[in-house]
């Protein structure tokens, strides 16, 4: 792949004696590593980058490791450039990535993903948005050392076992999660009507308990209504910050009523509310949370939807709770990632 003067090779498990000997000596003159460790690494060397002259300008490598914030394998990823380019650094990396993935099998026990941890405060602040476009690399918060973690998955990773019917991402892409003329989706705009509906409903439905259900009905973001019937469905959201992530994040419980529930209603909500919460970011009306946070409880279904990223959802694990629900978020276009903490004196 040529980019910015440089040629990126994915070499891993192909390396000749002649290329080790290059980068033996590559990381040789950069002051990297001490001959043994260097030739330790040969065999986690992934891609190198190469002048128009066939010179080594920079080596990538990538080693397995378990990554307790997330709960997940990942392979580790270390990059050595010559000179800071950023071109060439994110094709390395979108290299090393796209030849893994493709050896990557989602029925074994290898890594699932890519991780990458940055130290540099500086680094951090020259890119502080959750989301790197260039290496499809998220923000998943920051390891007990003080390094940032930032994370990729492969297409097909998961978050656990899932069941034997569990659609892939293919499958989940080309389903129709519509439904239909019978139902409409609206946001809650403070209706009073709309409020005593949500609040019959609940009661009906035996879930709240009344004074919670009337200190919550001031939550609703979304409703469902049925043609018939009202409403049947309702979305309610609220603020806290998420401890892994330390950013503001909005969480929102759905509820769909018995009746309606062997439908897409409650996956339509899902997509409302982050549609609606996005729309009011990026347009400046409500900036205090960074994304969505979305926490799967029910167990059956946490192990039918198991993969790692959700799509046409657009969210993605990050790990689970401290009660062991897997928790998945969507960020915001543009939102930042907290800085890490300056040590104290």
């Amino acid at each position: 792949m040529p980019v910015g003067g440089a040629t990126i090779e994915f070499v891993r498990g192909a390396l000749d004696e002649r290329r080790s000997e290059q980068i033996l000596g590559f990381w040789a003159r950069m002051g990297e590593l001490d001959d043994e460790a260097a030739r330790e690494r040969l065999d986690q060397v992934a891609c190198v980058a190469l002048d128009e002259a066939g010179e080594i300008v920079g080596v990538n490598s990538v080693r397995e490791q378990d990554v307790g914030l997330v709960g997940l394998r990942f392979w580790a990823y270390r990059s050595l450039l010559s000179a800071g380019d950023d071109k060439v650094s994110s094709a390395m990396f979108k290299t090393a990535f796209e030849g893994l993935e493709e050896r990557f099998d989602p029925d074994g026990s290898g890594p699932v993903g890519l991780c990458m941890t940055v130290a540099d405060r500086a680094e951090l602040e020259r890119r502080p948005e959750v989301f790197w476009p260039e290496e499809e690399l998220m923000f998943a918060g920051y390891l007990a050392d003080g390094r940032q973690l930032r994370i990729r998955y492969f297409w097909r990773a998961e978050a656990e076992p899932g069941l034997p019917n569990s659609p892939t991402q293919d499958v989940a892409l080309r389903t129709d999660y519509s439904i239909g003329d019978r139902y409409r989706v609206e946001p809650y705009t403070g209706d009073a009507a709309v409020a005593d509906a949500i609040l019959a409903m609940w009661a009906r439905e035996r879930v709240v308990p009344e004074p919670e259900a009337k200190r919550r009905v001031h939550e609703a973001l979304n409703v469902v209504i049925d043609r018939d019937e009202g409403v049947v469905a309702v979305s309610t959201a609220y603020l806290q910050r998420n401890p892994q992530l330390r950013l503001d994040l909005w969480y929102f419980r759905t509820f769909v009523a018995s009746a309606h529930r062997h439908t897409h209603v409650a996956t339509q909500l899902t997509f409302h509310n982050r549609d609606l919460l996005e729309q009011r970011y990026t347009s400046g009306e409500d900036t205090r949370a960074a994304g969505v946070i979305f926490e799967l409880e029910n167990e059956g279904m946490r192990k039918y939807f198991n993969k790692a990223i959700w799509e046409p959802a657009d969210f993605t694990f990050i790990g689970n709770n401290e009660r062991g629900v897997p928790v998945r978020v969507h960020y915001f276009p543009g939102a930042r990632a907290p800085l890490p903490q300056r040590a104290a004196g």
